[in-house]
């Protein structure tokens, strides 16, 4: 999805290490967003806020939130019903 969203092959190799010079500080701040989110959203204190408003408008950051918590939420209930994310070998 990411490919069909402008991604470079670069940018897709690099995403479980978005600390590089692939991506842009303001990616590298969203992505840091997403990961602290990922451990607790006490993580998101004033000061990270204060940096994040430095990249991101208020509208901005809101779909930010929302789309990490969603992928959060998500995995968490996939996970919890078992609910399988790729097709099952045939028996």
């Amino acid at each position: 999805m990411a490919k069909q969203k402008g991604a470079t092959k670069a940018q897709l190799e690099a995403v479980w290490n978005f600390e590089t010079e692939v991506f842009s500080e303001r990616e590298r701040r969203g992505f840091r967003c997403a990961d602290r989110l990922h451990e607790s959203g006490e993580k998101i204190d004033e000061v990270f806020f204060a940096e994040l408003r430095q990249h991101f408008g208020p509208a901005e950051i809101v779909e930010l939130m929302a789309v990490a918590g969603a992928f959060e939420f998500f995995t968490r209930f996939v996970d919890g019903l078992r609910i399988p994310v790729t097709p099952q070998p045939s028996q």
